[in-house]
């Protein structure tokens, strides 16, 4: 129970950052004579490429109505004014200079009516407007925006809705194509999952690894170039249960379920800073997602080759040499050569919590795998403890998802969002 309170808890305490990203009414509306209350919001925050669809409504409005949309970029140290007198109460909301998204228009609907509304096409505007107030424009930059109306038994002859307070973010980033920091992109691809090596020395090899099946991944995803570090985990979630002390080492000592906090935790966080595309969410890999990205092409027992000696990992045996390779302790991450698309650790170093729920394979070719429905969950690439032939690209094994061991951690992807 503590554990689902965990996930609960995280994406609660970010909640705060996410709202302070989308538009924020503020301010007070004026009622019109017709006793009309226009309301101004947004469909999304505007972004710094002005590519992010933004539209700005404000809807309530007497029908057939003329009056724009204008917009402001320092509110600091304003005190909303009374719009002309107490007839309608507006408030002037916006500190001057101001900028019109246009000329006036009619608000359309019937008259006589709150049916008229005023649409606005940021991007439009401000592509239109290369050097409009703000533009060009920087993320976490501030937008004011408010309407104003014609009224003509108001104190002005007009009335002004409420205000509306933007914040600027970074342009989505695109899959496939957007290169994020600590992230790997994985492209779209196929690979035969599984292993056909013998149950024998050096490999080992056991039924749970067969058969050796076609595996398609329709999708690119971003996967995290190293295992989540200490670091990253205690500056998000506020602690570190790693038995292996370290802020470069990787977390270890976490469950499933904390692995899941942390991620809908990093989720909340990239999404308010505009960093997660519409669709995708962090989480923890699917298995098939881990030994396609694992392989990096490869189609050998390891991502280097035949055979993993003690220089290229962090693991206690080497099968290949007849070595120990005294490993009693993680060690920081990326200290050993990466595989072919700039992963780190996939053998060795700790073992890594995927998604999946735990199941024996088939043998027909299938497309996006993932498997749910039980507490046991698949774990991935060996660890400080294994020998080599558990460090194999295609080794797997499984772990209850309540459970914690120093020997466990995880590595997270930006991908399609899964529910397990």
């Amino acid at each position: 129970m503590r554990s689902i309170v965990s996930v609960a808890l995280a994406t609660t305490a970010l909640a705060s950052l996410v709202r302070a990203q989308l538009p924020q009414p503020y301010c007070t509306a004026g009622v019109s004579s017709n006793f009309c209350t226009p309301s101004i919001d947004a469909n999304t925050p505007p972004n710094t490429a002005n590519t992010a669809g933004c539209v700005i409504t404000v809807s309530g409005v007497p029908g057939l109505r003329q009056g724009l949309v204008f917009y402001g970029i320092d509110n600091s140290g304003f005190t909303p004014s009374l719009w002309g007198g107490a007839l309608g109460g507006s408030f002037l909301c916006v500190k001057p200079p101001v900028v019109r998204f246009g000329p006036p228009q009619s608000s359309g609907g019937m008259a006589g009516t709150c049916s008229g509304a005023y649409v606005i096409d940021w991007d439009a505007f401000q592509n239109a407007n290369p050097t409009a107030l703000g533009n060009p424009w920087g993320a976490g930059d501030k937008v004011f925006a408010q309407s104003w109306y014609r009224d003509p038994p108001a104190t002005k002859a007009s009335n002004l809705s409420n205000a509306l307070e933007l914040t600027v973010t970074p342009p989505l980033p695109v899959p496939c194509v957007t290169t994020l920091p600590g992230m790997v992109v994985i492209p779209a691809g196929s690979f035969n999952m599984g292993s056909a090596a013998p149950n024998t020395p050096p490999y080992f090899n056991l039924t749970m690894q067969q058969p050796v099946h076609s595996v398609t991944i329709s999708y690119c995803f971003w996967m995290g170039a190293t295992e989540v570090t200490q670091a990253q985990y205690a500056s998000l979630m506020g602690s570190n249960p790693s038995f292996f002390p370290g802020p470069n080492n990787p977390v270890d000592s976490v469950s499933w379920f904390n692995a899941q906090a942390y991620c809908a935790a990093l989720t909340a966080q990239q999404w308010a800073l505009g960093n997660v595309p519409a669709g995708y969410q962090y989480r923890l890999p699917t298995e098939a997602e881990w030994e396609y990205a694992c392989r990096a092409g490869t189609t050998t027992e390891f991502n280097v080759g035949a055979s993993l000696i003690c220089a290229q990992a962090n693991f206690s045996y080497s099968h290949h040499s007849n070595s120990s390779c005294h490993s009693d302790t993680t060690v920081p991450v990326a200290q050993y050569a990466p595989n072919a698309w700039g992963l780190y650790d996939m053998h060795g170093n700790l073992s890594e919590l995927c998604l999946d729920s735990y199941s024996g394979y088939g043998g027909s070719a299938v497309t996006d795998p993932f498997v749910t429905g039980s507490p046991e969950r698949v774990i991935r690439g060996g660890s400080l403890i294994r020998y080599s032939d558990m460090c194999r690209s295609a080794s797997r094994g499984s772990y209850n998802s309540s459970g914690a061991a120093s020997n466990i951690g995880f590595r997270v992807v930006l991908g399609p969002i899964l529910v397990p």
